[in-house]
């Protein structure tokens, strides 16, 4: 995915090598040159404390982002 093709308030398929330990879904809310500041909205159960203790928030690269299928 190109950083051009991503779009404020647009939910997509993150993974993240530290902090969370499984694939979510997260809403864009800022982007920067080769990240975006997501919102978490859907994650594994097993997440459930990372996701509280991130404020439902966490920084994604671009590399680490697709478009749900």
């Amino acid at each position: 995915m190109k950083i051009e093709d991503l779009k404020v308030g647009d939910t997509y398929e993150c993974k993240v090598d530290e902090d969370m330990d499984h694939p979510f879904k997260g809403k864009v809310e800022k982007i920067y040159e080769h990240s975006a500041l997501m919102e978490i909205v859907e994650n594994d159960p097993k997440d459930n404390s990372n996701k509280m203790e991130l404020n439902n928030k966490i920084v994604v690269s671009i590399k680490k982002i697709k478009k749900i299928k």
